[in-house]
């Protein structure tokens, strides 16, 4: 575990003990492709991350333990399944096939609000958004019930790409634009956001990947 423990204990019981149980079990049994080059910046550090600042806007928003364990799930498995540290488009759709693989195997439960989270995080919020209208319907237990898992599997997924967004900073100041962030708990969360890089990424690493993203400074805020 990379996050500092005075970081840690600052948060609500709740988020405590979520995100020690999954911080846990990425650690010891999700596996990540390894990544050309030397740098570090999507694998489990990121992932860390990206886990303690979606259970923060989840908390923030007071969502259900089920969509709380849904983030969870999302930020543990979300680049998993990585080919390189650039765009990569369609590494969401790798790491949620491996995440239905690892369900199926028993060993936690499936929850297709995860899913889509991981599947189309890396896509146009069109698409994902799509994707839930379409296919949450049918995990809903009745058809009156079917606008609530909508809203339930968007704001896993609006939450969940915003925690993902906020980790942008470790690549530099240029990499986030807060006009972009789709819930004012997350535009809450910069400073919070960039202490955690800070505190968590070594320093001579952090100017290395920094010195390598400067030069797209400004495609970052196209």
């Amino acid at each position: 575990m990379k996050i500092p423990q005075d970081i840690l204990q600052k948060e609500p019981e709740q988020v405590k003990e979520l995100f020690v149980h999954w911080d846990g079990i990425m650690e010891s049994d999700v596996e990540f492709w390894p990544l050309p080059g030397d740098f570090d910046v999507h694998t489990q550090g990121h992932c860390e991350r990206v886990l303690l600042l979606a259970l923060k806007i989840g908390a923030m928003r007071h969502l259900s333990v089920r969509l709380m364990t849904a983030l969870c799930h999302a930020g543990i498995f979300h680049d998993s399944r990585r080919k390189d540290n650039y765009m990569d488009t369609g590494h969401g759709d790798r790491a949620a096939k491996y995440y239905k693989d690892y369900c199926s195997k028993g060993n936690i439960e499936f929850m297709p609000e995860a899913y889509s989270a991981i599947k189309f995080h890396d896509r146009d919020d069109r698409l994902g958004e799509e994707f839930i209208r379409t296919e949450a319907p049918k995990y809903a237990g009745k058809e009156s019930d079917a606008a609530q898992a909508v809203n339930d599997w968007t704001e896993v997924y609006h939450d969940f790409k915003d925690a993902d967004a906020l980790d942008r900073l470790r690549l530099g100041p240029w990499a986030l634009d807060p006009k972009f962030l789709r819930c004012p708990e997350a535009k809450g969360l910069m400073d919070f956001a960039q202490n955690l890089v800070n505190v968590t990424i070594d320093p001579a690493e952090l100017k290395k990947v920094m010195d390598a993203t400067r030069p797209f400074a400004k495609k970052f805020s196209n």
